[in-house]
């Protein structure tokens, strides 16, 4: 969220706007004088804080739903309560461990990992995990593995420099180990170091002499170059659209369903998100795309490409605990790969 020079409130609008807004976090519902004022602990009566919300009605800072003699928070109003009210909110060592957890499991590419960065994201927050991949055209090869399965099979294992992998099953013609380690040996000599969309572009010049010492296999890997040497392009996913069936502000079905169908394609969720995210923690109340939602994201860098991390949810997501997860996931995410890019 960017900072802008704002005047603040008088302390006694403050606090009333700070209540309201917790216990709208809390509840989902709208938020009546009462309310306020027992949390208060009765500091100020409940015909007090009426006055003051009516002023902050007028001001756009909370707005009164039709069916409710409660007011909620307006996205003005949360984007002031992040900036100025706010007190972050740790997360526990339980939360901590199980995201750390996913980082220490096994994972053979990209994309498993990603999908388990979603999950846990959506777990913790109660709301729907975001995940963006990175594009691959700008990764850079770092070596070749070639691991028999059978006497003509074998998996091809691409390791980037950032360390990503992607592996591949394929059908060979039956040779003894010591050749099929030549041929690895020789691919790393003449793609190691070099850009995914270099390899697909140079290959053929790059093996020719590979080609006329082995055959049909490093012909397949030629002919098969467009294949095997692309990383999947920017994905957008989704996780825990459980999460918010539930959430008071999509009780109505035609409303869930319009959500739900706003995230149906990657294409679509990828429009909706802010571009480009500043470094560090974004905190987007009701973008342009999704004006009923909020969201938190963050960049995570792999190599020369960057990703998206984080939450979505109804505008009114307990951003105090949301910020520190996306922030504390992101840096994981980037400590997972610096050892390999240094």
């Amino acid at each position: 969220m960017k900072a802008k020079n704002e005047k603040r409130l008088s302390s006694r609008f403050e606090l009333v706007l700070r209540e309201l807004i917790n216990e709208h976090i809390h509840t989902g519902q709208p938020v009546g004088s009462r309310t306020i004022s027992k949390r208060l602990g009765n500091a100020l009566s409940p015909a007090t804080v009426r006055n003051v919300m009516q002023d902050l009605e007028e001001m756009g800072f909370v707005r009164q739903p039709h069916t409710s003699a409660g007011r909620v928070p307006t996205a003005n109003a949360l984007r002031y309560y992040i900036k100025f009210l706010m007190k972050p909110k740790r997360l526990s060592t339980r939360e901590r461990q199980k995201i750390e957890k996913i980082f220490l499991g096994e994972f053979s590419d990209i994309l498993q990992l990603l999908e388990g960065v979603g999950k846990i994201l959506a777990s913790i927050s109660d709301e729907l995990g975001l995940i963006v991949s990175p594009s691959g055209e700008e990764l850079i090869l770092h070596r070749i593995e070639l691991i028999p399965i059978t006497s003509d099979r074998l998996v091809m294992v691409l390791v980037t420099k950032s360390g990503l992998t992607r592996s591949l099953m394929m059908d060979i013609p039956s040779m003894p180990r010591n050749k099929l380690d030549m041929i690895k040996e020789g691919l790393n000599q003449r793609l190691s170091g070099l850009k995914f969309s270099e390899i697909r572009k140079t290959i053929s010049e790059r093996l020719a002499d590979l080609e006329v010492l082995y055959g049909s296999f490093t012909t397949k890997i030629i002919q098969s170059a467009e294949e095997i040497f692309k990383m999947e392009d920017e994905i957008a996913a989704l996780f825990g659209r459980e999460n918010i069936v539930n959430k008071p502000e999509f009780s109505n079905p035609d409303e869930l369903q319009e959500i739900l169908e706003l995230f149906e394609e990657d294409e679509q969720l990828i429009r909706c998100l802010p571009h480009p995210v500043d470094k560090g923690v974004e905190v987007f109340i009701g973008p342009p795309a999704a004006e009923q939602l909020g969201m938190v994201i963050a960049n995570y860098p792999i190599g020369s490409s960057k990703g998206i991390l984080g939450v979505v949810g109804p505008i009114r997501m307990d951003y105090s605990k949301l910020i520190e997860l996306v922030s504390f996931t992101a840096r994981k995410m980037t400590e997972l790969w610096k050892p390999q890019e240094e």
